[in-house]
C-alpha cells in the first residue's frame, strides 16, 4: 500500500537532516558540482613565408576560396599511431652560453610556450665537455672516485637552471661529452684521439658519476649518449671509440643510469651509421635508444630498428630560407619522422654572425654552422631552423604520437596525435604556384587555408568528438 504522505515527508526530511550532520562530521562527501571541461581550443593555422617577412609564424584565417593551383587534400588518420614524440631542442654549448646568459628574451623566444612568435622548445642538449664551440678545451674534474664540473660547464648548468627551466620546468635534458679526460685519452690530450683500451670502466663510472651529480643538484639528465660522433677525430674535443667498446660502456652504464632515471643512447653519429648502431646493439641490452646526426647518409636508415631514435644534431650553414625550408621539412622532419624518430634537435641554440665564438687555435670545426639564433650586438636573427623547429613544435607536444598522414607529392608532411585531445599537422610546400591546402580527419570534411610557394605551416585542431 502507498505511505502515509506525512510520515514520508517526516522520512525525508530525517534522511536530510543525518545526511547534513555525517556531511559535518566528514563522514560523508558533501555533493559536488561536475567541473566545467575547458573550452575545446580553436582550430589554428600558423604560415611561415621563406621570403615574405611579414609572413612569419603568421596566424591564418581559413581561405575563402580556391587558390591558382587547387585544392589539395591532407587527411590525417589519428587511428594508426607510431612512435612517441619526445620534442624538439638544440645544444647549450659554450657559445650559447655567452651569447644566451644576460638575455633573457632570446630564452624566452626558444624556450617559452606562451610566446606568440617563440620557438617553444621543450629538449636541451647539454656538453658534458668542451665542442668546437668553446673558447677552450676542457672537462669535468675526474678522480676515479667524484666528478666535478669544472668552471665553464657551471656556467651552462647556472644558465640552464635560472634561465630555461623557469620557462620549461618540465624540461628534457640530454647529455653527450664530446671527450672524456685527457688521461683516458690516447695522446693525453682532450683534442681528437681515441678512448684508450683498458679505461672503459672508469670512463663508464665518470659517465654515471656526472649525471648523479647532476641529479643532486637539480638538473637530472632525460637521456644521454656515450659521446658525441664516436667515429670523429679532431684538432677539437673529440673522441673515437670503437663497437666493442661502446658495447661494453653500455652494459656498464645502462643499469646504472636506468636506476637515476636516464636513458642512454647508441652511438650519437650519423644516418651512415646505421651498421654502428646495429653491431653496438647487438654487443649490450644496456641501450633504450639510439641517436643520429643528419651530416652523411640518409633518414630511411634510421628505420627498422628496435629501439626508439631521434636525430640529436643538424646544423644550419649558408644555405638561404627556401632551400632551408624545403631540405629540413623533408629529411628532417616527414623522411625522419617515417623512419621512427621520435623527436628533432638541432646543432647550437645561438652563434654570432662570425660562426662564433671558438677557440681560435680549433682549425677543424664548423666554421660555417649557424645557431638556431644569430646573435648580433642589437638584437638577434631567427634563423631557417628556427621556425622549423618553431613548426614542428606548435604541431606536436611531448607525449604526442605520431599518426598516419596523407597529401600531396609537392607537400612535406607529418601528423601527431596530441595528449590534450588535438592533432596536430607539419607541412612544407614544394609547390611553385599558391595553393589551398585542405585538412581533415579521415572522411570528414577539413578546413582549408592558402600556402604559398615554399613557405612552411602547422595546425592544430581538436579530435572530432564521437571520432577515432
Amino acid at each position: 500500500m502507498k505511505p502515509f504522505p506525512l510520515a514520508r515527508s517526516l522520512s525525508v526530511a530525517l534522511a536530510t537532516l543525518l545526511a547534513g550532520a555525517l556531511v559535518g562530521c566528514g563522514a560523508m562527501p558533501a555533493p559536488t558540482t561536475a567541473p566545467t571541461p575547458p573550452p575545446r581550443p580553436k582550430p589554428t593555422f600558423w604560415v611561415t613565408s621563406p621570403t615574405e617577412s611579414s609572413r612569419s609564424l603568421q596566424v591564418e584565417a581559413t581561405a575563402a576560396a580556391a587558390a591558382p593551383g587547387g585544392t589539395a587534400d591532407v587527411r590525417v588518420d589519428p587511428t594508426q599511431v607510431h612512435q612517441v614524440w619526445w620534442g624538439t631542442g638544440a645544444a647549450m654549448t659554450d657559445s650559447s652560453v655567452e651569447l644566451l646568459e644576460d638575455r633573457p628574451g632570446l630564452l624566452k623566444a626558444l624556450y617559452d610556450p606562451a610566446a606568440a612568435k617563440g620557438a617553444h622548445l621543450n629538449m636541451l642538449r647539454l656538453p658534458l665537455s668542451a665542442t668546437d664551440f668553446s673558447r677552450t678545451p676542457w672537462t669535468w674534474s675526474w678522480d676515479s672516485v667524484s666528478a666535478t664540473p669544472t668552471p665553464e660547464a657551471r656556467r651552462a648548468i647556472a644558465l640552464v637552471k635560472s634561465g630555461v627551466l623557469p620557462l620549461r620546468p618540465s624540461l628534457r635534458v640530454v647529455g653527450a661529452a664530446w671527450s672524456a679526460p685527457a688521461s683516458l685519452k690516447s695522446g693525453s690530450s682532450v683534442r681528437g684521439g681515441a678512448l684508450v683500451p683498458g679505461d672503459e670502466t672508469s670512463y663508464a663510472d665518470l659517465l654515471v658519476a656526472q649525471a648523479r651529480w647532476l641529479s643532486r643538484h637539480g638538473l637530472p639528465l632525460w637521456a644521454t649518449s656515450l659521446g658525441n660522433e664516436p667515429g670523429h677525430s679532431s684538432d677539437y674535443p673529440s673522441m673515437t671509440m670503437t663497437d666493442a667498446q661502446m658495447s661494453a660502456l653500455g652494459t656498464a652504464v645502462g643499469p646504472r643510469l636506468d636506476a637515476l632515471g636516464t636513458r642512454l643512447w647508441a652511438v650519437d653519429h650519423n644516418w651512415y651509421d646505421r651498421d654502428r648502431v646495429d653491431a653496438v646493439l647487438a654487443g649490450s641490452a644496456g641501450f633504450d635508444g639510439a641517436a643520429f646526426h643528419c651530416y652523411a647518409g640518409q633518414p630511411g636508415q634510421m628505420a627498422g630498428l628496435g629501439v626508439p631514435r631521434m636525430v640529436t644534431e643538424c646544423t644550419g650553414t649558408t644555405d638561404g630560407a627556401v632551400g632551408t625550408f624545403g631540405w629540413d621539412a623533408k629529411n628532417l622532419v616527414a623522411d625522419s619522422i617515417n623512419a621512427g624518430s621520435s623527436g628533432l634537435m638541432m646543432w647550437n641554440l645561438a652563434l654570432d654572425p662570425s660562426h662564433g665564438p671558438v677557440d681560435p687555435a680549433t682549425r677543424g670545426g664548423c666554421g660555417q654552422c649557424r645557431g638556431v639564433l644569430t646573435v648580433t650586438p642589437t638584437g638577434a636573427i631567427r634563423e631557417p631552423e628556427f621556425y622549423t623547429l618553431a613548426h614542428l613544435s606548435r604541431a606536436a607536444s611531448p607525449g604526442a604520437h605520431v599518426v598516419s598522414v596523407t597529401g600531396p607529392p609537392w607537400l612535406s608532411v607529418a601528423a601527431f596525435r596530441n595528449p590534450d585531445g588535438t592533432f596536430g599537422v607539419f607541412g612544407q610546400s614544394r609547390s611553385s604556384v599558391t595553393q589551398t591546402v585542405r585538412l581533415a580527419v579521415g572522411s570528414r570534411a577539413g578546413r582549408t587555408y592558402e600556402v604559398r610557394p615554399g613557405e612552411m605551416f602547422s595546425y592544430r585542431a581538436p579530435l572530432p568528438t564521437g571520432g577515432a
